[in-house]
């Protein structure tokens, strides 16, 4: 048997300028068509948001460009960090007899902060906030709730002042809630009931 014969795989350099030049072509209609559109949003022909690419690229943009960020976390300084306020932890329960109210706060220097957990037995009325020094009657409200019965979180303190909860019993029986907190705040205590 006879072995084949290299000049059947000599290309025409005719034959070869042409396939050349169709993958030239095939390859820029490929990019005007469907890359530039869904990539870069460049949708020379319209047919890119004919068919939904430049979408793509909207979308794609928005996620990587980091002035779009919704929420940005600013990077921890050490006047961020360092705290002058001791660490401590706190538990504290009170019962809230039907139809009224308590407090339990907190005395915290701007930028001192707590993690905490609270647990009810059975659903309150519930406003987090804080007062500032001397403001009397005057209050920011943080979170309001009409039922809940346990929540946990965290507070940095966004003045110096008071800052915790006042629950609510709505109903006909004694309610007892319990908070823990942990972190860098002055102390827990129980302002007056009603």
């Amino acid at each position: 048997m006879a072995s084949p014969s290299m000049d059947q795989y000599v290309v025409a350099p005719r034959t070869l300028t042409k396939a050349t030049a169709g993958a030239g072509v095939a390859a820029a209609l490929i990019l005007t068509l469907f890359v530039l559109p869904a990539e870069r949003g460049i949708d020379l022909t319209g047919i890119g948001s004919a068919i939904g690419l430049t979408r793509m690229s909207q979308t794609e943009k928005e996620m990587t460009a980091p002035s779009q960020a919704p929420t940005a976390i600013p990077i921890p300084n050490r006047a961020m960090i360092e705290k002058t306020t001791a660490l401590r932890s706190d538990e504290m329960t009170l019962t809230l007899a039907p139809h009224t109210g308590a407090e339990i706060k907190a005395h915290m220097r701007e930028g001192d902060h707590f993690i905490f957990r609270w647990e009810a037995s059975a659903p309150v009325k519930v406003d987090m906030h804080g007062e500032r020094v001397n403001a009397g009657d005057d209050f920011t409200s943080y979170w309001k709730e009409k039922e809940l019965s346990a929540a946990q979180g965290d507070l940095t303190a966004p003045f110096e002042g008071t800052h915790g909860w006042y629950w609510h019993n709505r109903s006909d029986v004694p309610i007892t809630v319990t908070v823990k907190t942990v972190g860098f705040y002055g102390d827990l205590f129980r302002p007056h009931a009603e």
